[in-house]
Order: structure tokens, then C-alpha cells, then sequence
């Protein structure tokens, strides 16, 4: 498990490029509105557990992915943008729902090999807006 994480986390970091919308700063923090085309991500999601009780977990088992634990055996290495998306309810409350994504590197994006994990999926996303601090 360890040399699968390792893979990830220390192999290549492959930055996917973006459009660059805005810089802003509000109340002392500042970032970045960027947009970044379609492509294939993997992906796995919780419900019933706080962010903080389960977000470590679920990157874990994305790296693992990334790292070689897929039918191929391969490590990839890892690509940014990883998001976290947390659901509101529908009172505007954040849920205990949250889906974790990890963007496959452009040289697997045409065919990643699949997970061994059955909760890791591959999603076809639409390009997205993001706000990166």
C-alpha cells in the first residue's frame, strides 16, 4: 500500500492547464477563479461522515489508484486540479454527502485502466469553474 501511495504522491505531478478567470482577494484571503476543460477523473464518494472524519480516506484510495492499484498495475502519478465537492441540503446546510475527484493524467485520459476498488469510479466531467486558494 505504502509504494502505491509513494507512487502517487512522489512520481510526476502533472499540472493540467486552465484559464485563468480572476485574482481576488476577499476578507483577507486570496485565490483564483480558473476554468478547466472536460476530461476523465477518478472519483469516489461518502455520505454519513463528517469532511473531516472521511476526506483523508477517500484521497488515500484515490492515490492508491493512481499509484498502480488499477487492473494494469501502473502508477500514473498524480494530476491537479483534486477536488472536493460537499452537497448542501436543501435548507443551504452542508450535508454529510462529499464527492472526491483526482484528474487522470492527459497520457490515460483516452482509456485509464479500471480500479481494483469497486467504490473508485471513473466519471466523464464537464469543463468546471473552480475557485483555487
Amino acid at each position: 500500500m505504502f509504494g502505491m501511495i509513494k507512487n502517487s504522491l512522489f512520481g510526476s505531478t502533472e499540472e493540467t492547464e486552465y484559464k485563468l478567470l480572476s485574482s481576488e482577494t476577499k476578507d483577507g484571503v486570496s485565490y483564483e477563479v480558473r476554468r478547466y476543460d472536460a476530461g476523465k477523473y477518478a472519483a469516489i464518494s461518502s455520505e454519513g461522515r463528517s469532511f473531516d472524519q472521511v476526506t483523508g480516506e477517500l484521497v488515500r484510495k484515490l492515490l492508491m489508484y493512481n499509484g498502480g492499484s488499477n487492473d494494469q498495475g501502473e502508477a500514473m502519478g498524480t494530476a491537479a486540479p483534486i477536488s472536493i465537492t460537499v452537497f448542501p441540503r436543501d435548507d443551504g446546510v452542508m450535508s454529510r454527502r462529499l464527492v472526491v475527484g483526482i484528474r487522470i493524467p492527459a497520457a490515460h485520459q483516452r482509456s485509464p485502466p479500471a480500479p481494483i476498488d469497486t467504490a473508485v469510479r471513473i466519471e466523464e466531467r464537464p469543463g468546471m469553474t473552480v475557485y483555487a486558494l
